[in-house]
């Protein structure tokens, strides 16, 4: 019987070396993470949640709501944008409740929502009339999602490319998303898995047209940023009347105005406890990156059009 060398074995259970030239699909990183995650598991404030949950969930019960029909509500867009904090906010109010995107929970996996009649059995099942999804891995299906739950509703939340580029690479996203950068760039959507839908043809030549492999981890985090937020164009979702487009920047900088704006789209009262905790001090929190020229107006041109947008919202 001929033995195996140490870097045979290595090679062939995808250690050392060789996870450098497999081709990269994205497994890799969400085991890192879940790895990551069990390693810094907090038992007591994992505890402290469950605990912070059921005493919510009893107290919605007790709680007079102004109606008993369900109101789902999607929190899209691009990640790092402050998805999440709008997403709690609303969970935060006496008529809401929150799944933030998560590895794993009751709706979500890998951090995609689960399938339909899940998310329908947690709608149906919740004491509170309001129950908002932070589905940021599905926002190129907002308008599916609109379609498929009764009453839906959408808030789409976007921030400075700059920023979200930072907040990116300090998260050692670079390697992850040079990959999804190029694959656009090439057209191999597939690969991409579901993020490599109802992707456009512009938004693909256009990163044919930009894309380089010396681009820094910067340029192409402001790419996936474009990538993301042109979705919010290509689905004509700003001219459907059941999504809100919300900037962050305005958001933690007048924060009651933003979130009375917030609840009367969902036709809720607005409760000022539950802005409690939002700051603004990630805001412009690391110096601006340099960024490629032309990237930085491609970003800058998107910019604009999602201010106008938001700026003709306000106080329609």
């Amino acid at each position: 019987m001929t033995r195996k060398s140490p870097d045979s074995l290595r090679r062939s259970w995808g250690l050392g070396r060789a996870i450098e030239t497999r081709p990269y699909d994205g497994r890799d990183m969400r085991r890192k993470r879940v790895i990551n995650r069990l390693r810094n598991i907090d038992v007591e404030r994992a505890i402290s949640r469950v605990l912070e949950r059921r005493r919510k969930w009893r107290q919605m019960r007790r709680t007079p709501h102004p109606t008993t029909e369900k109101l789902p509500v999607f929190i899209v867009g691009c990640n790092r944008s402050g998805t999440n904090m709008v997403c709690n906010a609303i969970g935060q109010s006496p008529h809401g409740w929150a799944y933030q995107e998560s590895e794993f929970s009751l709706a979500f996996n890998a951090y995609y929502l689960r399938a339909d009649w899940i998310i329908e059995w947690l709608i149906r099942r919740m004491p509170a009339p309001i129950i908002s999804f932070g589905s940021i891995l599905d926002s190129q299906f907002t308008d599916d999602l609109l379609s498929r739950f009764e009453g839906a509703r959408a808030i789409w939340v976007y921030r400075c490319y700059e920023d979200v580029a930072n907040s990116c690479v300090r998260r050692g996203w670079g390697e992850h998303q040079k990959n999804l950068a190029r694959w656009v760039a090439c057209g191999e959507l597939e690969k991409l898995g579901s993020r490599g839908k109802r992707i456009s043809a512009d938004t693909v030549r256009l990163f044919g047209q930009l894309f380089r492999e010396d681009l820094s981890n910067e340029d192409v985090a402001s790419l996936y940023w474009y990538m993301r937020n042109q979705l919010y164009f290509d689905l004509n979702l700003h001219v459907d009347p059941r999504v809100l487009i919300v900037q962050y920047e305005d958001t933690v900088l007048n924060t009651e105005k933003a979130f009375r704006r917030i609840f009367g789209f969902l036709g809720f009262p607005f409760d000022p406890a539950i802005i409690d905790g939002i700051f603004a001090s990630s805001v412009g929190k690391h110096p601006r990156p340099g960024i490629d020229p032309t990237i930085q107006d491609v970003c800058n041109a998107l910019k604009a059009r999602l201010d106008a947008d938001y700026a003709r919202t306000q106080y329609e």
